[in-house]
């Protein structure tokens, strides 16, 4: 049956009342398969007309824009149901990413707490190893100025308050002390007004350098120290020949390069017109200095096998406790062996004196 113009308002009316109402300003779907349609069938109408297969092509043509419309509106509302979610995921997403720039933050805090941390530990570190050097090496006789923070550690270590000087920060020199035990970093005239160094703790801001006075200044204790290794070095060879010494191949050594201090050269020679001993080992290295400037202050030595025994021992022990002035021993005990035999320790105490064996005596 052909189509009148009723029929083609209608098929048109239909599609349009199917189609999705669009938001104004933009044609919806709906208008755009409408239109299609309508185009559609104006071009090709008259020929419906004649083809007695037209109410069947229409009827096509209705259904196919049905499920065409179907499917548009089925598309158009999951499309906004997606970018009406995508705002709230997006969001929800964000809410949970870490917060790297306070996290990083945090992070630099700790370990600048934690550098912190150690830079004072260091410092602490040094001051006691630098007390407990002092403490245990240096003459009971000796003044010291000190940094307040190394004179609390002095004090904590059995160092005598009267003995100690508060060196402040402003100080041009040591006031009037023998020793000074401070930090290089804050006193520039350190190394100019106590040359001698004796002990050198900690490294950087840490460091605390242990100095002796010398009078006349660097120049002067320059000179002096050149002669006095010349002397030692004279005297250790001269004390390697002597037949009541026996010494091993690194103390042999030792004495040859000047490394043993003047003091324990002269006492050795003493104790060897007596009795005949063997030189175990030199001992009490200076830390941080070399032994050309800071000798060895310690020896232990034992009788010669069947050449003295106890009694030569005994007879040496009383002799060192018997010296006096420079020659006094910081310490003098026997001790045990690992043989099992007895042995003598001495100890002089530093700075050691330059000049000794040449009759010019300094330090």
């Amino acid at each position: 049956m052909p189509f009148t113009d009723s029929r083609e308002q209608h098929v048109t009316e239909t599609v349009r009342s199917a189609a999705p109402q669009a938001r104004p300003g933009a044609p919806s779907w709906g208008q755009v398969l409408a239109t299609t349609v309508r185009l559609w069938a104006a071009r090709r109408w008259q020929r419906l007309r004649r083809s007695r297969r037209a109410w069947l092509v229409a009827i096509c043509v209705l259904a196919v824009a049905a499920v065409a419309l179907t499917a548009v509106v089925q598309l158009t509302g999951t499309s906004s149901g997606q970018a009406a979610r995508a705002p709230a995921s997006g969001r929800a997403g964000q809410s949970r990413l870490p917060r790297g720039g306070p996290a990083r933050s945090s992070g630099a805090a700790t370990a600048a707490r934690a550098q912190a941390a150690a830079v004072r530990a260091q410092a602490v570190a040094a001051r006691t190893q630098a007390a407990a050097w002092i403490a245990g090496q240096v003459g009971d006789d000796e003044t010291i100025a000190c940094d307040p923070s190394v004179c609390t550690a002095l004090a904590a270590h059995g160092v005598a308050s009267s003995r100690l000087l508060s060196l402040p920060p402003s100080a041009s020199g040591p006031p009037g002390a023998d020793i000074v035990a401070a930090s290089p970093s804050t006193h520039a005239w350190l190394s100019a007004d106590a040359p001698t160094l004796l002990a050198s703790v900690g490294s950087g801001a840490s460091l605390i350098e242990v100095r002796a006075v010398y009078p006349g200044g660097a120049a002067a204790y320059q000179t002096a120290l050149r002669s006095d290794l010349a002397a030692r070095r004279s005297a250790g060879a001269q004390l390697m020949h002597s037949r009541r010494i026996e010494v091993s191949a690194q103390g042999a050594d030792q004495l040859a390069a000047g490394e043993v201090d003047t003091r324990l050269l002269v006492m050795l020679a003493v104790l060897a017109s007596q009795h005949s001993w063997r030189v175990i080992t030199f001992g009490d290295a200076s830390p941080g200095v070399p032994l050309t400037a800071a000798p060895y202050r310690q020896v232990i030595i034992a009788a010669a096998a069947g050449r003295g025994g106890t009694a030569g021992l005994a007879a040496a022990l009383a002799l060192l406790r018997a010296q006096r002035g420079l020659y006094q021993p910081a310490q003098v005990t026997t001790v045990r062996l690992a043989g099992g035999q007895a042995g003598l320790r001495i100890d002089f105490a530093a700075p050691s004196p330059l000049g000794l064996l040449a009759g010019s005596i300094s330090g």
